[in-house]
């Protein structure tokens, strides 16, 4: 007979899996967008709108496993968080993917001849949140808050160079006339790889959240 603690272990490891393709694809989605952005490549930035639509479908599943866990396992304590704190980083990655379909949406509305502005400082925002994210799932993976709690801390990296970016294309805007829209573009993308900053420090926190009981700020 399966017990109640095995069917909750196997549950839990379903959900663990789905999140783990979650992030790959949100990470792939952000990897892609960029790569648009840096070549003007519109079919790539198309293929990252197309496939959001998984992205979507997966969170669902995840929400339903959850919630049937909740509703079917009572689970306890630790478990408790694991499955709550699963609940939200499911939304978070789903959300980060939403920000990498919305720079492929943009780079499919700019001009492909014009790789002006600040490129340098919008791809290392690109490399670090990628990097962030896959470290923090690493810490989802290890229930290791102090890895968790250190990824989050890169994350005024990302603040600093977004301002950096930011300010060179408002200098841009009130010098010249932005007539292709290219540093309006560049503003939004910059403002999107900062959000996804935010969303990995979101996952960060309920990862210490899930390992310690405790509901830190880390932002």
């Amino acid at each position: 007979m399966t017990t109640p603690h095995r069917l909750l272990t196997r549950a839990e490891a379903q959900v663990h899996q789905n999140l783990f393709t979650m992030t790959s694809r949100a990470r792939q989605a952000l990897e892609q967008s960029l790569e648009a952005l840096k070549t003007q490549n519109a079919e790539l930035a198309q293929e990252v709108v197309n496939e959001d639509l998984q992205q979507n479908h997966l969170m669902r599943i995840i929400e339903r496993e959850c919630l049937q866990i909740l509703a079917t396992l009572e689970p306890k304590a630790g478990d408790l968080r694991e499955v709550v704190a699963s609940l939200q980083i499911a939304a978070e990655l789903e959300r980060i993917a939403d920000h990498a379909k919305d720079i492929a949406n943009i780079v499919l509305s700019m001009d492909p001849s014009d790789f002006s502005g600040p490129m340098d400082r919008i791809a290392a925002m690109g490399d670090l949140c990628q990097n962030m994210l896959v470290q923090v799932m690493e810490s989802y993976e290890n229930l290791d808050a102090a890895l968790a709690e250190h990824v989050a801390s890169h994350d005024k990296q990302v603040d600093e160079l977004d301002e950096e970016a930011s300010s060179s294309l408002m200098m841009t805007l009130m010098t010249s006339a932005d007539t292709s829209m290219h540093c309006t573009h560049l503003l939004w993308i910059a403002y999107h790889l900062e959000r996804i900053g935010d969303r990995v420090t979101n996952v960060a926190e309920r990862v210490v959240f899930m390992v310690t009981a405790e509901t830190p700020d880390l932002g």
